[in-house]
């Protein structure tokens, strides 16, 4: 059997590294694009018409992960949804133009809104922000040129991703809750709460995520949207809870966590998938995360 060509958007990203790195490991050919130099094609998605017009061939799949970050859709909304709506065109028209037949778009949670209830592939989407507005209609993209043959195309949906960073030095997400308790944890003994932290959130590991991405490459099922859901859902209090207990109880750092006073919402909350297959149950676990996480910060500050 031939080996199997992946073309990776974004390849410098934090899940486009860890997908590269998998792939590479299981004998796939994987292609990276980058919007500078450093890859195997330039994709800058700021430029959608010079990344439709690019050629290539022997591509059998691309992964795009490219998105605008949550930060750009408070500071220049209007921007980040042109750059994200028509880079995802750009990508899926380069696939046409260069026979590309299968395509996996990584979307997010939340397209979905209000967290709350049990929410499946099923489930309508209702953004109420930018951010989720963007994948929401990044993901009716996808459908479009999916319904018309022009491409086989899958959406995944993650959680909150966890798992240690394949460089912690180009890293650029230290602002999602996972990393950054560790790192305010290591570097300032100290983890602060915005608000008292009583709403849920699903945890995915990294990896996990990676292993449903493979499996769409090799089945290419006939479902066409996937979520990437881990098995620990908890309160963001919770998750500062377990971080402060793994930071004493194993490194030996005491860790004060500052909580404003007053109470938020905690719905109920289920992100989970409608397909139950035993072999894409998640498996990676949250604690271990941390302790990972945490040593590899105590390492680098030479603390450890």
């Amino acid at each position: 059997m031939r080996q199997k060509t992946v073309l990776i958007s974004g390849a410098d990203g934090y899940i486009a590294l860890h997908l590269a790195r998998v792939l590479r490991n299981l004998k796939f050919k994987v292609l990276t694009a980058t919007r500078t130099m450093n890859g195997d094609l330039k994709m800058d998605f700021t430029s959608p018409y010079e990344v439709a017009s690019l050629k290539s061939t022997g591509i059998d799949a691309m992964i795009h992960t490219v998105s605008p970050n949550e930060a750009i859709y408070k500071t220049d909304p209007y921007r980040a949804l042109s750059e994200n709506a028509t880079g995802v065109h750009a990508a899926l028209d380069f696939c046409t133009n260069n026979h590309v037949k299968d395509f996996i778009y990584f979307s997010s949670f939340h397209v979905f809104g209000s967290q709350e209830g049990r929410l499946t592939e099923n489930t309508p989407i209702t953004p109420r922000n930018d951010y989720g507005l963007a994948h929401g209609t990044a993901e009716l993209t996808v459908q479009m040129f999916d319904s018309s043959n022009k491409v086989n195309g899958w959406i995944v949906r993650p959680s909150n991703l966890f798992g240690v960073p394949v460089s912690c030095e180009t890293f650029k997400r230290w602002n999602l809750i996972p990393f950054l308790f560790c790192r305010e944890a290591v570097e300032n003994q100290t983890i602060t709460l915005l608000t008292p932290g009583n709403q849920l959130r699903n945890f995915v590991g990294v990896s996990d995520v990676c292993k449903k991405v493979l499996w769409i490459l090799e089945q290419r099922p006939e479902g066409r949207i996937f979520h990437a859901y881990g098995k620990e859902t908890m309160s963001v209090w919770q998750y500062a809870l377990l971080v402060q207990k793994v930071a004493l109880e194993i490194f030996n750092l005491p860790v004060r966590i500052i909580r404003p006073e007053g109470s938020d919402h905690q719905g109920t909350f289920e992100f989970t998938s409608m397909y139950d297959d035993r072999n894409l149950a998640p498996r990676d676990e949250l604690e271990t995360f941390v302790k990972e996480m945490i040593n590899v910060l105590l390492t680098r500050s030479g603390k450890e």
